[in-house]
């Protein structure tokens, strides 16, 4: 009997053990389904955005220092003393302005010389010219031989060869004549000037630089993830600190073909249309706002829509009232967009605001927003 009332309680206490485990199973299913519940009927006030294909523009930051459109060092090609200056520092000059003469008296006089030996040389060819036409009558004739007939053909050939050289020395003393004649090969404002009067100066050696500030250019390194969204023409605004951060338009003209080994970024030059008043000057230093855009249009959200999970990006995607996380493929981003490849269609409403109070799928109160 004793024996009996044993069993009788262990399988009362384990009837009761199983009976808890049971209700411990159908607690925990409960509680998940009333999270997933209460997260779906929880409503979440967000602001979303209709997405659709559009072209992406952006803008690149750079710092820069405006260099001249163009600086040209005149160089002498000419020995001599300096016997004139006419233009100074800081004064505008034409093409082929006059900026100083170097001491002609010698140059001159063997352009002279020369001169007169290429009219010598003329007429040496004319009678040597005449005398062969005369021989060749008398020759065809038989009044001369045929030695003296061809002598008189050889000295319309030396003739000939004299006036050639006495072509070639007159057009190398005319050039050393002009040399004497320092001039500007372009139209802008002298930067530099090297020489004084009297001053002996050598082949080779400077004597003013010229700089064109009609336009001015910047350079700038693009990287090359950038470097295939900027073209020739694109749109750039500058300001320069030094006129009180006057805004300016620039335009890319250039882009290197290859990228510069040591940076690994690709030149490029902007260029600036100086004011009527000449306000720009080389050297300023200038921040550059390069805008740039996508070729042809593309899905792209806001940088700020998009929720980063172990490396993967992800967007809420709108059904119905109901926020959906969806993972997506992202491309290249600019400025304030990211492009999207793949996981996103024309028309998708997605979430832009509130991200951070959303599960995987949660009921929200929308607003839309351009």
């Amino acid at each position: 009997m004793k024996y009996q009332k044993i069993s009788n309680s262990f399988l009362v206490l384990l009837l009761l053990s199983i009976m808890s485990c049971g209700g411990n199973d159908n607690k925990e299913e409960t509680a998940s389904k009333t999270k997933s519940s209460s997260e779906e009927t929880k409503i979440v006030p967000v602001e979303v955005m209709v997405v659709s294909k559009q072209y992406i523009e952006a803008t690149i930051p750079f710092t820069g220092v405006l260099a001249p459109s163009r600086s040209v060092d005149i160089i002498s090609e000419i020995s001599g003393k300096v016997q004139k200056i006419n233009k100074k520092l800081g004064q505008s000059v034409s093409t082929k302005d006059i900026l100083a003469v170097i001491d002609d008296e010698v140059p001159f006089n063997q352009f002279q010389q020369a001169q007169a030996q290429k009219l010598s040389a003329d007429n040496g060819l004319k009678i040597a010219q005449l005398n062969l036409e005369s021989d060749k009558i008398l020759f065809e004739n038989d009044d001369i031989s045929k030695i003296a007939y061809e002598n008189s053909a050889l000295t319309v050939k030396n003739a000939e060869a004299n006036q050639l050289s006495a072509i070639a020395n007159l057009s190398l003393l005319e050039k050393n004549y002009n040399n004497t004649r320092i001039k500007s090969p372009i139209s802008g404002i002298i930067s530099r000037k090297y020489i004084e009067l009297g001053t002996m100066i050598n082949i080779g050696m400077p004597i003013y630089r010229v700089i064109d500030l009609s336009s001015l250019k910047i350079g700038i390194g693009i990287s090359q993830d950038m470097v295939n969204f900027v073209k020739i023409g694109s749109q750039a605004n500058v300001q320069i600190s030094a006129l009180n951060n006057k805004s300016f338009s620039g335009e890319v003209r250039y882009i290197s073909p290859q990228a510069d080994e040591q940076t690994g970024t690709f030149k490029a030059e902007i260029y600036v249309p100086n004011t009527q008043k000449m306000e720009i000057r080389a050297g300023m230093t200038a921040s550059v706002e390069l805008t740039i855009s996508n070729k042809g249009k593309q899905l792209s959200v806001p940088n700020y829509a998009l929720v980063t999970k172990n490396g993967d990006q992800y967007i809420y995607k709108i059904n119905g009232n109901i926020a959906e996380l969806h993972k997506i493929e992202t491309g290249q981003s600019l400025g304030s967009r990211t492009i999207v490849n793949s996981g996103l269609a024309d028309g998708d409403s997605v979430v832009v605001v509130g991200m951070k109070n959303l599960g995987e799928r949660t009921s929200v109160f929308m607003e839309t927003v351009n």
